[in-house]
């Protein structure tokens, strides 16, 4: 079946600031957060030159979330996961947050929390089975899983064409997502956080190219990170808000189901198992 097509966000037809204002303000008092960021984006694309309050608003909202996930954050905004009670669900990659919805986790490094985790410890989640192997092989049956969750992995993988079939196998359905190469550049994260590969989706098919050591420096500062988590002025949380209402500029993200296209544009070293 391939790739699934992103959430159609909630139509408003704003007539005016205000009357976006009002109705954002709502959602706000009622916790109805899908509503509210699909109602901010609105206002911020229609009413461009009036668009700051609104991103201010969504960034207060964005850094309330206490130990939020990407999930949380963004990704059940933009696609609609279509995970039913009863699937078996696998995170592959989980780390320190670990999706919501999954039922087993996995991860390269358990104990080992310097291993893609900047030395975050593994969150365990009381009921939920631990499995400590790579991407590239894991222990589970053909089609063991009806989701798998793979979110900010594959731009680690030294063999991602091995990883790809790997989803593929296990799995009925899934997601993944990656940093693109600009933000991996803009925000000085390719060095630090260990990437290999920077992703994209030409045309429906996932794409890797391997990062050249000039190219992991960014910009070699990390300021705009910075503004990104810690802003301080107006401006700065409304740059924070702006990459979590429109994660699609910033990562490479597909829902697919039964199998999708992948090109690996490199070689892979022969003793890489």
């Amino acid at each position: 079946m391939g790739l699934l097509s992103p959430r159609t966000p909630e139509p408003f037809g704003f007539k005016s600031p205000d009357e976006a204002a009002r109705v954002i303000n709502i959602f706000l008092n009622n916790n109805e957060k899908l509503r509210l960021f699909d109602a901010i984006a609105e206002a911020v694309e229609r009413f461009p030159h009036q668009a700051l309050p609104f991103l201010v608003a969504a960034e207060k909202v964005y850094h309330s979330m206490e130990n939020a996930s990407r999930y949380d954050l963004y990704q059940k905004r933009t696609f609609d996961f279509g995970i039913q009670p009863g699937d078996k669900v696998l995170d592959i990659g989980s780390g320190h947050l670990p999706f919501p919805l999954a039922t087993h986790l996995a991860d390269l490094a358990i104990r080992d929390g310097s291993v893609g985790r900047n030395g975050i410890p593994f969150r365990y989640q009381e009921g939920k089975p631990v499995y400590e192997c790579p991407v590239e092989h894991t222990p589970f049956r053909d089609k063991e899983f009806d989701f798998v969750y793979c979110s900010h992995v594959l731009e680690h993988s030294p063999d991602p064409a091995q990883a790809c079939r790997e989803l593929m196998r296990i799995a009925k359905r899934g997601y993944i997502e990656t940093p693109t190469r600009g933000k991996d550049i803009f925000m000085v994260t390719a060095q630090a956080s260990h990437h290999l590969n920077y992703v994209e989706l030409n045309h429906d098919v996932l794409t890797f190219y391997r990062y050249e050591p000039w190219e992991m420096q960014g910009l070699g500062h990390d300021i705009l990170l910075q503004m990104h988590c810690r802003p301080q002025t107006d401006r700065e949380r409304a740059f924070s808000a702006l990459l979590y209402l429109y994660p699609r500029q910033i990562n490479t993200m597909l829902l697919w189901e039964d199998d999708f296209r992948f090109r690996v544009n490199f070689d892979v070293p022969a003793d890489i198992s």
